[in-house]
């Protein structure tokens, strides 16, 4: 029938436009993802370039703010090896003692050596002893345009001045600058053992006494029993019914006691305020003082070891 056919060609057609709509909904999704991934490539990359640059920059950064640090432990082991150097150089000022005894130079044709010559040579001789130990030490290498021209050697008889210049280089020129310029000092008192220095104006050394801690009078023997105050021996557990001079009891001794068992022997003085687990503490030998008469001639001798 004539309605049923253009029914069917209407549903005919219904089904085709339906069949072409489908792909282009299709295609539109598509484009859109195609669209998200490319800009998510786009944001990949930029932080990559990002990265990339920001990166060494942090890195430099850091080394920067770690030479501080480098220069600082450099200078610090330039010190610490310049004091080590002075140290021994002071304990040899007794060489050159010997050296200005000026021996008998006939048998060279000389009759004497000219002024100065003997220090200068000395002294030269001492800070290039000094260059050398220097020179040892893992730090000299990282080092540029060392000298010691400012230093000065027993100037005054007794005094060791070391000072060395020098330049230390950077791992790599900051503004152009490749080094930095330092110094380091050390300044020590020349070690002659027991002996005094030798004085040209005085005829005999000045003479030494011993002193106690508040001593009122000064002692010529070291042994004196009032400098010793009898040190004594007792046993532990009898401390609490002992009292000093003063009537105070008896304390333990920071440097020496620690932990000592309630039987065992410690030592006394009668003026003393602290026990002592040993003998030898330098508590108790810091008691008596080796100092010129000149400085306590004011207290008066002792009258039992001065006699």
């Amino acid at each position: 029938m004539p309605f049923f056919r253009e029914f069917i060609k209407i549903i005919r057609k219904a089904k085709v436009t339906l069949q072409v709509q489908i792909p282009l909904i299709r295609r539109k999704i598509s484009a859109k993802r195609v669209l998200s991934s490319a800009s998510l490539k786009e944001g990949s990359a930029s932080l990559t370039i990002e990265a990339a640059l920001a990166l060494p920059l942090f890195l430099f950064a850091v080394i920067i703010l770690m030479m501080p640090m480098k220069l600082l432990n450099d200078g610090r082991k330039v010190q610490t090896a310049l004091e080590i150097t002075g140290e021994e150089l002071s304990q040899y000022v007794s060489v050159l003692k010997e050296l200005e005894k000026r021996e008998d130079l006939s048998a060279a044709g000389v009759n004497e050596l000219p002024d100065g010559f003997l220090n200068g040579m000395t002294e030269q001789g001492i800070l290039l002893y000094a260059r050398m130990k220097m020179s040892r030490h893992d730090v000299f290498e990282y080092l540029d345009s060392v000298s010691f021209s400012h230093s000065s050697i027993l100037k005054d008889n007794e005094t060791i001045d070391l000072i060395m210049d020098y330049r230390i280089r950077l791992p790599f020129a900051v503004l152009g600058l490749k080094s930095i310029k330092m110094t380091a000092r050390c300044c020590r008192r020349a070690w002659i053992g027991n002996t005094l220095l030798y004085n040209e104006e005085s005829d005999h050394s000045q003479e030494l006494v011993y002193v106690g801690r508040d001593s009122t009078r000064y002692h010529k023997k070291r042994t004196c029993h009032y400098l010793y105050n009898h040190i004594k021996a007792v046993n532990k557990k009898d401390l609490e019914s002992m009292r000093n001079i003063n009537g105070g009891k008896y304390k333990p001794c920071s440097r020496c006691t620690g932990l000592t068992e309630e039987g065992s022997v410690v030592y006394i003085m009668p003026s003393g305020e602290k026990y002592h687990s040993n003998k030898d503490c330098t508590a108790i030998t810091a008691y008596v003082r080796l100092v010129p008469l000149s400085e306590v001639v004011h207290l008066g001798a002792c009258s039992y070891c001065s006699q």
